[in-house]
């Protein structure tokens, strides 16, 4: 039975589960990761990443992603690239469910954790090629021609939890300072690591978000109490600088696929990561733009990797 077949019937069960009647009013957050978003504006790497998730109440959430990875070089025929000390062509598609909760201790709701398990496909199913040639098409840039070397078709399994704890350095009066520090733990055949990191906001009314979150390094899990009450009318706006350690077992991206022969890389164990960023909120959606520089992924990889991303959230 090919590997679509039981990832269709779980997106049909996605659809059939946001057709019926919220309760509470639904947080739709799109965010689209890529390369194109920084100042490099080069095409290579984790090169692309779209993420759609809901928050349907207080607790549980469910997400669409798909990752495309490719090499540093995407001009050259198929028979001369990549070389092997290249990363490979990839994709990745995959919905995720979950569980979080907001922690409230002493009368402070400063905590929250959640558990997301992810199940899809990585290889030509994932429809890589066909997103990444179809948009290059669009804009008028060559397309990638190397994609019949991608990874093959494999069964993607993944269960990732995540916990993060606001510091807030001004108080509850004035709301203008806070540090949020995270830890997530990714275990399966997508990735398995453990990320420690923390995000530093300046602005008004930050109690109102948990943070900007990444669409390979967080769960779905997003709260925003100003998009569920009313009583958060008004604008909010902050800045943040944001900076993350990952210490990997596995990476799909760089080791190839777990049960088939694929291609792969010589991985980086450890990699960081810093961003700077910006979020502007209403009191029915968000906006917010980032860009982040990552060191080596993989041994041969050429430099620095930078990308960028924009994140809207909207009340349903």
């Amino acid at each position: 039975m090919s590997v679509t077949r039981p990832f269709t019937l779980l997106c049909l069960a996605v659809l059939a589960s946001a057709a019926e009647p919220a309760a509470k009013p639904w947080v739709v957050a799109v965010t689209e990761e890529n390369d194109k978003f920084t100042p490099t504006n080069k095409d290579r790497y984790y090169t692309q990443g779209l993420k759609i998730s809901v928050n349907c109440d207080d607790q549980t959430f469910f997400s669409l992603t798909q990752e495309i990875n490719t090499p540093s070089d995407t001009s050259n025929p198929p028979s001369v690239t990549p070389p092997y000390t290249d990363l490979p062509y990839s994709g990745a598609l995959y919905v995720g469910w979950g569980y979080g909760r907001v922690l409230e201790r002493g009368g402070k709701r400063d905590s929250l954790f959640s558990v997301e398990a992810k199940l899809g496909v990585i290889g030509p199913s994932a429809g890589g090629e066909t997103v990444q040639n179809k948009f290059h098409d669009l804009i008028g840039t060559p397309q990638a021609v190397g994609w019949g070397t991608q990874l093959p078709d494999e069964l993607l399994i993944n269960l990732d939890g995540e916990f993060r704890h606001r510091f807030d350095l001004d108080g509850p009066d004035r709301d203008t300072r806070d540090l949020i520090a995270r830890a997530v733990l990714q275990l399966g055949t997508l990735r398995t690591e453990a990320i420690f990191g923390a995000q530093f906001r300046w602005g008004s009314d930050l109690g109102r978000s948990w943070g900007h979150s990444y669409i390979r390094h967080s769960n779905g899990y997003d709260p925003s109490a100003d998009l569920r009450g009313p009583e958060k009318a008004g604008i909010a706006f902050w800045g943040f600088a944001d900076t993350q350690v990952e210490v990997i077992v596995r990476n799909y991206a760089t080791d190839g696929t777990n049960f088939r022969d694929s291609r792969a890389v010589t991985r980086s164990p450890i990699i960081l990561q810093a961003a700077l960023g910006a979020t502007l909120q209403f009191t029915s959606c968000s906006l917010t733009y980032f860009c982040a520089a990552r060191t080596k992924d993989f041994e041969t990889q050429d430099g620095f990797h930078l990308f960028g991303g924009l994140k809207g959230q909207f009340l349903f």
